[in-house]
């Protein structure tokens, strides 16, 4: 073989193996971002469960002396639920309903428009304890809160970090018969690396609650 083939082959060679490796990346690029999805997806369904079945009362936040429990829903209150084993009451506040869902779906990565409330929250993802991660400064910079830290030690090194926006409307029939329901969306939040870049996701889950709980 000539000096001229044998450089030819390595060449031939050169590509085919950065095409192999440049498959792997991707793979594994893919791969990641869709398990960071799936757990972001499976906590918020479990937000939504908890809060279809949470009594009337304790859901809209109303006086229980109040026969129909209509609350204020112009403004903001909470909603109480658990985020896991250790804090067992983390409450939702919620966006008041004269904040458009225009506003809440379309807001521009990181930023939080105004009247929104967020909500943020990191969730533990392993248990390697490493010092000098990512704080939610360089995560949603816009928030108009700051995030209590969880736990009071150093974050976790894989921790999911999300953002929260729930807004609830009264969409109870004025025709009778009549039966209290109150729709639900809750738009979510969360950031990772796809490779060198940073990619903001913005999801939403609407759900309907009415008077009568579902199991």
């Amino acid at each position: 073989m000539t000096l001229v083939e044998v450089a030819t082959a390595m060449g031939v060679m050169s590509i085919m193996i950065a095409g192999v490796l440049a498959a792997f990346m991707q793979t594994r690029r893919l791969a990641s971002a869709s398990v960071a999805q799936n757990c972001a997806i499976t906590i918020v369904q479990g937000y939504i469960e908890q809060l279809k079945n949470m009594p009337l009362q304790q859901f809209v936040n109303a006086s229980p002396s109040d026969p129909q429990n209509t609350p204020n829903l112009s403004n903001s209150f909470e909603l109480p639920t658990m985020k896991d084993q250790i804090d067992v009451n983390v409450e939702l506040m919620t966006t008041p309903s004269t904040v458009s869902i225009a506003t809440l779906t379309g807001a521009t990565p990181g930023t939080t428009p105004t009247g929104v409330v967020d909500n943020l929250q990191t969730f533990d993802m392993d248990t390697q304890v490493v010092a000098g991660t990512t704080t939610w400064a360089t995560i949603w910079p816009g928030a108009n809160t700051t995030l209590t830290p969880y736990p009071t030690t150093v974050p976790r090194k894989t921790d999911l970090r999300m953002n929260f926006w729930v807004q609830i409307s009264d969409l109870t029939p004025t025709a009778s018969p009549k039966c209290k329901a109150y729709g639900i969306l809750l738009v979510y939040t969360w950031q990772y690396l796809d490779g060198g870049r940073v990619k903001y996701v913005t999801d939403s889950v609407r759900a309907i609650r009415s008077a009568v709980q579902t199991f």
